[in-house]
């Protein structure tokens, strides 16, 4: 598994000719938050946006993102489910969450991604940085059903039973945990 953030910002490189592609500006996923369709592309090669499909993915590896050939790098209008993402100005990363009864579960800070299937495995949640200092960030696995909203995300009350602790903070540090 590997953090969206850790992707944002890697250069990518064409396999075929060796050739330097730009960096991966941001990554795209479908409406349902389950799985990632592919990368938007800063500039390089390129002068206008572009986006490589994840079929085009060879390798997420430590220091760069390798996809097959200058074809795996294309208008967004020429993959229809990319196109429908960007448009609609979908986005999970800096979403509240809450569940549809009304209860606040924090702010989707990251996505983890199964960097071989394109699987969105959950999502890092921050509940504030008082919180985080102390607990650390928590980790949703990837719920049944979540709505995206402009600046909400919607999930079951039953939900909350599955976020665990994930990472970091005091109590992290010196190995206390929540009475």
């Amino acid at each position: 598994m590997v953090k969206a953030s850790e992707i944002v910002g890697r250069p990518v490189v064409l396999r075929e000719g060796g050739r330097d592609a730009g960096r991966i500006r941001d990554l795209v996923v479908d409406a349902p938050g389950k799985r990632v369709l592919g990368f938007v592309i800063a500039e390089g090669l390129f002068r206008t946006t572009r986006v490589a499909p994840w079929a085009g993915l060879l390798v997420i590896g430590p220091d760069s993102v390798i996809l097959a050939g200058l074809s795996s790098v294309v208008r967004p209008v020429d993959v229809p489910a990319i196109k429908e993402v960007l448009d609609g100005g979908n986005r999970i990363r800096g979403l509240r969450l809450q569940t549809t009864a009304g209860k606040d579960l924090g702010r989707i800070e990251d996505l983890l991604v199964n960097d071989q299937t394109g699987e969105v495995e959950g999502y890092e949640l921050s509940g504030g940085v008082l919180s985080d200092t102390i607990g650390g960030h928590s980790f949703l696995p990837t719920p049944l059903s979540i709505e995206l909203g402009k600046d909400v995300a919607f999930v079951a009350p039953e939900v909350e039973a599955t976020i665990r602790q994930h990472s970091g903070g005091i109590r992290g540090v010196f190995g206390r945990s929540e009475p």
